[in-house]
Parts: structure tokens; C-alpha cells; sequence
């Protein structure tokens, strides 16, 4: 399957669209209960190649939020050159396959399993 087109832009103008007009606060935060919260984690994330964020970014994977899941996708490409067969836009179960590889991979990895927890919206 070709990798879809997504950059960095692309997610960031979905990121702005998505906020334009709100007055909220956003913190950047991996284990906010706010999708603009972990959406705001995950471009920083991105911005800052930050290999500390690919535990929770494989947590992201998980998010009921099409757009946390299609952004922490994306970053994970970009970070570790990895994409382990994951599509943000599969059924659930196609991406519960998707996340497994995902986080076999960072256990062979690291020593370590990522903790995967799903985010209702």
C-alpha cells in the first residue's frame, strides 16, 4: 500500500482548521482527556523530532479522534521511519493489529510495551 501524502503542513492546517475560533487553553499533553490537547503533544512532538514521544505517540494510535490518530501516525513515520502497516482510517480492529505491531516493535526495541489506552472525544 503507497504511503498516503500526508506532511507536516498538511496536519498542521487540519490542527488550525480544527481550533480555528476557540478560546481554549491548549497545553500540549500526551495524557490530556482533550484531543486539541494531545493533538498540540503530538505536533510538538513532530516539530522537535523528539524520539522521548514515540511511547506515547504509539499510545495516540488508539485515540477514538480520527485526526490525534492520523497525526500521531504520521509523526511516528516521521521520527523513527517506521510504519508497521498502521492506517489511522482502518476499522477498529485493522488498527488494533496496527498498534500490536506498533508496540511489538518498540518492546523489541526499547524493553519496554507501551501502555495503549483508548481516548473518547
Amino acid at each position: 500500500m503507497p504511503r498516503p501524502p500526508y506532511t507536516p503542513i498538511f496536519i498542521l492546517s487540519l490542527g488550525i482548521a480544527a481550533g480555528a475560533g476557540c478560546k481554549v487553553k491548549v497545553k500540549p499533553d500526551f495524557n490530556s482527556s482533550f484531543p486539541q490537547d494531545r493533538f498540540a503533544a503530538i505536533v510538538q512532538a513532530r516539530q522537535t523530532q523528539d524520539q522521548t514521544a514515540v511511547k506515547p505517540l504509539i499510545g495516540q494510535l488508539a485515540s477514538d479522534d480520527p485526526l490525534v490518530r492520523l497525526a500521531a501516525a504520521d509523526t511516528l513515520r516521521s521520527i523513527t521511519g517506521e510504519n508497521h502497516g498502521y492506517d489511522h482510517a482502518a476499522s477498529r480492529d485493522e488498527r488494533r493489529a496496527g498498534i500490536k505491531r506498533w508496540a511489538d516493535w518498540y518492546e523489541s526495541t526499547t524493553g519496554e510495551r507501551p501502555t495503549i489506552a483508548e481516548h473518547s472525544p
